[in-house]
Order: C-alpha cells, then sequence, then structure tokens
C-alpha cells in the first residue's frame, strides 16, 4: 500500500537571502528535505550547505528556459505556467515525500515557478505552506556578484544587473505569497539573527513543533 505523502514547506526567497539557513532550521524542527545524496554539495559560498536539491534546481531552470526567458530575469509565473513544460516538473526523484509526514523543498528559482508546480499537480496545493524569505535586496545583490556560478548568468555581468535580478525574484516570491491561497510565513533574515529564539519558535510554531529542546537547539544553528 502507497502511504499518502505528508504536508510539505516550500522555502522561498531570492538568491543569497538566507533560505539556506532557514532550512536548516527547519531540518532541525523535523521538516524532511530529503536524501543528502541528490542535494547541491557545500562550497565556499555555503560551508553548511544550501539544503537544495539537484533535480528540483534543474527542473525550475529548464522550465524557466522553455518558457523563453532566463533565470537572471525570469517571466512573471503565470506566463511561465502557461508558456512553459509542465511535464519537466515530474522528472525530479521527489518519491521520499512519501515517507516524510513533513517533507520540504527549497529554491530559490520557486520565486518565479511555484505556480507551474500547482497547477501541474507537481506539488498539491492542499497540503503545502510556504515560508517565504526576504533580506536586505543591495546585500542579496553583492553575495550573488560574488558568486561566479551566478554572477555568469547576468546579461550584462555587473552589480547593477545583480540588484536587478534579486529585485526580480523579491516582487515575484511576494506575488507568490499574495495570491496563492496558502498558509505563508514571512522570515526576515535580518531579524533572524538578531533574535533567533523568538524567530525560531515562530518557525516551529509554523509547522507545528512544541518540542522546546528541539526549539532551542534549532536556534543554536543561527
Amino acid at each position: 500500500m502507497t502511504r499518502t505523502q505528508g504536508s510539505g514547506i516550500i522555502v522561498m526567497g531570492p538568491f543569497r537571502s538566507g533560505t539556506s539557513l532557514t532550512c536548516r532550521i527547519l531540518s532541525s524542527l523535523g521538516v524532511d528535505f530529503g536524501p543528502t545524496n541528490r542535494m547541491l554539495k557545500p562550497d565556499i559560498f555555503n560551508p553548511s550547505g544550501y539544503m537544495q536539491r539537484a533535480d528540483v534546481r534543474q527542473a525550475n531552470t529548464r522550465l524557466i528556459r522553455s518558457a523563453g526567458s532566463c533565470i537572471a530575469w525570469p517571466d512573471d509565473p503565470e506566463r511561465i505556467a502557461a508558456n512553459g513544460d509542465l511535464s519537466l516538473l515530474r522528472r525530479p526523484d521527489l518519491q521520499w515525500r512519501n515517507a516524510a509526514s513533513l517533507w520540504g523543498i527549497k529554491d530559490p528559482r520557486f520565486c518565479a515557478t511555484l505556480l507551474s508546480w500547482l497547477r501541474s499537480g507537481a506539488i498539491r496545493p492542499s497540503r503545502v505552506s510556504v515560508v517565504h524569505v526576504i533580506r536586505d535586496r543591495d546585500t542579496c545583490a553583492k553575495s550573488l556578484y560574488a558568486m561566479p556560478e551566478l554572477a555568469r548568468q547576468l546579461r550584462p555581468g555587473t552589480l547593477t544587473s545583480a540588484k536587478k535580478t534579486i529585485e526580480r525574484y523579491a516582487g515575484l516570491a511576494a506575488w507568490h505569497a499574495t495570491h496563492l491561497d496558502l498558509p505563508v510565513l514571512t522570515l526576515a533574515f535580518e531579524e533572524l539573527l538578531a533574535a533567533p529564539h523568538e524567530h525560531v519558535v515562530r518557525l516551529a510554531a509554523f509547522v507545528g513543533n512544541r518540542d522546546n529542546a528541539r526549539v532551542a537547539a534549532a536556534a543554536r544553528l543561527v
């Protein structure tokens, strides 16, 4: 018998906005982000790991391009959902979710593509919530520009272009948070750093974790 899939958390925010740390906190609170062997490897830009699945990133990238736009400036969610190849979203191996009571997936590209995942049925809207991470946009842009893998997506490859890309992703994420009929928790990265316990408690309540010891352990990750 196939087990009924549990509830899900989508962690969404622009590049370099603090989504990786948010996922590590959520993982400590019991959210299952799947097998680690399918995640992006840690590097000098994120030594603790990205908590990001490589196959999901690839599917999102291909979807955005299939709709005629690019990673640096994705089209709006409605147009991607209407014009993109939604069959691409069936390619990631997400079967591990069937064994999880509470699972999570993270990718900055969800800022543009989450609507497509919901419309395609790859993610069921009746069982998903969103953690929407925000951060000072200039800080995000400088960090994005410092990463060669991301900076080479920019046209032209300038800090000004990086700022425009971050603004675009922040706007698309806000659109999703406002227009989808889903539970949303908005987390400001700077506020998390300033008051870790307070905001980890918020995250814990959002995912239904009332274990004070686990909350305290999660807050120590910040």
